[in-house]
């Protein structure tokens, strides 16, 4: 297979605080087809599994408007286009939660679906602690928790929280971490 042929211009929307980007192509049987895809072209977002120093994650439970339910997240956001990814979520994390780690390891880079422009990149810090208060974006309301690994993998297989995908790529981690918690 080959990759589609664009026949027209990208056209960003911008709908709300949320961009949109029709994409034009030409499918393998020459019929053009129209796309919207979400986010602006390029665009990374981030979020870290933090284990405290008991092995507790940090979580960020929010409201979220898709769902309309209140969510489980790991902290996180959007990068900035001169700023270190690394970098970039930890000051999410000091921002979101307060909390603060030396010790980042990268997790892996994702798509979280087909029609998205953003990728992803996941990170696990260790020995976080807690050394500053939330500072919170206007209309940004975040209630920190502190969950077991165990009630993390729950919230992901249950649909109660979001970047799922940053579980599966620190699964063996967490679950060596568990294993030696549990003895």
């Amino acid at each position: 297979m080959e990759s589609w042929k664009k026949i027209a211009p990208d056209e960003e929307i911008k709908v709300g605080w949320r961009r949109l980007v029709k994409k034009t192509f030409e499918q393998p049987d020459g019929e053009p087809a129209e796309y919207v895809t979400k986010d602006r072209m390029g665009s990374v977002s981030g979020a870290v599994i933090a284990l405290t120093t008991d092995n507790r994650v940090v979580v960020a439970e929010q409201f979220r408007p898709g769902p309309e339910k209140i969510m489980q997240e790991l902290p996180g956001g959007g990068v900035n286009p001169d700023e270190n990814h690394q970098n970039a979520v930890m000051r999410e994390l000091l921002e979101e939660t307060g909390y603060t780690s030396s010790d980042v390891v990268s997790l892996g880079t994702v798509y979280k679906d087909a029609y998205t422009n953003t990728i992803s990149e996941y990170y696990l810090a260790r020995n976080c602690e807690q050394t500053d208060r939330q500072s919170l974006d206007e209309g940004e309301f975040v209630n920190v928790r502190l969950i077991a690994i165990d009630e993390l993998f729950e919230n992901a297989r249950t649909a109660r929280m979001t970047d799922t995908e940053a579980v599966f790529l620190a699964y063996e981690q967490l679950k060596a971490i568990n294993q030696r918690e549990g003895q």
